[in-house]
């Protein structure tokens, strides 16, 4: 059923008030829409200024009292065994560490960590498929001297050869990133006790599996069609196929941009299984193979370091966040306090006013 009204309703007879209503209106509507009612207007008020400063200042420092906390329960040993020519070092650990551990390797000074080394590698080599005998995707990285076994003899002035033969054995993998690979290995062990330690978690599987792995029904990977008509690049100790092939878990994390000359890689997680209560206090030996040097320098000679890392909730140690948020809300606390002085001081010159008023 419809119901209608009239206009008496809305409007009175006067059509000059009827007017000034519509005029109203839609003055009313602009204001709205363009935020500018006496309502929509934030105004900072002494009690809601001076609360929200003691709020967040105690929240800031709660965070920077939860991360003093934090810190507190990490531990690392951090070694550097570059300089130390005997092959092992002694790592003297003071206290317990809980699990989980992990171990990493860092490396220093690696001014080949350049930028246009982190994509000197061939996608379709290493992701997906992968390539077998065809390496005609790869083409790109022909004239690279980490390409290839055999290249063409170099005409003068050029001092190395510029592009690869036709009949050149390809590297696998093909690229500077990988051919410059860190390779040292480490093994720790205390009162001749191995510690057992996995890859497992170092990676994730989905990232793991999306790099090429040989589908040939095969005992031997390097006799698969992937390996078969490629070297190892002239660095490496073994070839790819010999470490299980382009998923293995070192190659994997070395493949992973660096923004910096400074960086460090997740090598191993303790194995918690046989050490169910972690690392207990005592000396212990890292035996380490101290042959990764890709370039020698004496102006920028590159530093190498060992970890061994007990995290918190928040990861390893945040030392500068710690004391940024304390900084911030001491600083908050005190320009409430000096917000609340203030406001004592004109409340008292407001009533010394109003007595001098009344007295006149």
């Amino acid at each position: 059923m419809a119901v209608t009204f009239r206009n008496s309703i809305f409007y009175s007879d006067d059509e000059s008030i009827q007017t000034q209503y519509e005029d109203s209106y839609s003055k009313f509507v602009d204001d709205l829409k363009q935020q500018r009612l006496k309502g929509q207007y934030h105004m900072v008020t002494r009690p809601l200024a001076i609360s929200t400063t003691v709020f967040f200042g105690i929240l800031f420092i709660g965070i920077s009292a939860l991360l003093t906390s934090a810190n507190q329960q990490v531990t690392l040993v951090r070694r550097r065994y570059d300089n130390i020519s005997s092959g092992y070092l002694e790592i003297v650990i003071p206290k317990h560490i809980p699990p989980p551990i992990y171990f990493y390797y860092e490396l220093k000074n690696t001014f080949l960590m350049h930028r246009s080394l982190n994509a000197a590698f061939c996608a379709e080599q290493l992701i997906g498929p992968g390539l077998t005998d065809n390496l005609h995707p790869c083409d790109e990285f022909r004239n690279i001297k980490y390409s290839c076994e055999k290249r063409d003899t170099p005409s003068f002035p050029f001092r190395y050869p510029l592009r690869c033969a036709t009949d050149a054995t390809f590297y696998a993998p093909i690229g500077g990133l990988g051919a410059i690979m860190f390779n040292d290995t480490f093994k720790l062990s205390i009162k001749n006790n191995p510690i057992s330690w996995h890859w497992n978690g170092v990676v994730s599987d989905s990232f793991r599996n999306s790099f090429a792995q040989p589908e040939d029904n095969v005992d031997n990977l390097c006799n698969s069609s992937m390996f078969r008509k490629t070297v190892k690049p002239a660095e490496w100790p073994r070839h790819i196929c010999e470490m299980g092939g382009y998923r293995n878990v070192d190659f994997i994390q070395w493949m992973q941009p660096s923004s910096y000359q400074n960086f460090k890689k997740f090598y191993r997680i303790l194995n918690t299984t046989a050490h169910p209560h972690g690392l207990k206090p005592g000396v212990y030996r890292l035996d380490f193979t101290n042959t990764y040097w890709p370039l020698f320098s004496m102006e920028n000679q590159m530093e190498k370091y060992f970890w061994i890392l007990h995290p918190s909730w928040v990861g390893t140690e945040q030392k500068f966040l710690e004391v940024i948020y304390l900084v911030v809300g001491i600083g908050l606390l005190t320009l409430s306090i000096g917000l609340v002085g203030f406001q004592i001081i004109m409340l008292n010159r407001r009533k010394q006013y109003d007595d001098e008023n009344d007295d006149c």
